[in-house]
């Protein structure tokens, strides 16, 4: 069994990567996040299940479960994992308003890739960090 101060670290070591090439990817792959979102819209609510239960659903399990971290900045990772929960919880339970996020990526353009792609390269380089520090 982990102590919390190892799950921790092990919930940042494992998001670090993945999040860092999903950063890199809706900067320089713009176009393609908006036609997969607009692919999902297309599949009305069946798309928000299949965004929700396989892109959002495990990081948020894996942040609310092992990185209850309230001080600075780890608060970052932890209040990130809540509110990607808080969507999951939306998604399933008002699919019309999952839908409509996911709608919201045609009306918002590339420029709101290039945004969440800079935020995820962000939590990437947090992650990174943290665990790199806490491990050693």
């Amino acid at each position: 069994m982990f102590t919390t101060e190892e799950s921790k670290i092990i919930i940042q070591g494992v998001l670090a990567l993945p999040l860092l090439l999903l950063g890199m990817s809706h900067i320089l792959q713009k176009q393609m996040w908006l036609d997969f979102f607009e692919g999902l819209a297309a599949k009305g609510h069946a798309g928000v299940m299949w965004r929700t239960f396989m892109l959002e659903l495990w990081p948020a399990i894996l942040i609310v479960s092992f990185h209850q971290d309230w001080s600075w900045p780890n608060v970052l990772i932890t209040v990130y994992g809540h509110l990607l929960m808080l969507k999951v919880g939306v998604s399933v339970l008002v699919p019309q308003l999952g839908l409509r996020s996911l709608q919201q990526a045609d009306r918002s353009g590339l420029s709101a890739f290039m945004l969440a792609g800079v935020a995820l390269i962000l939590l990437a380089l947090l992650c990174a960090h943290q665990a790199y520090s806490g491990a050693y």
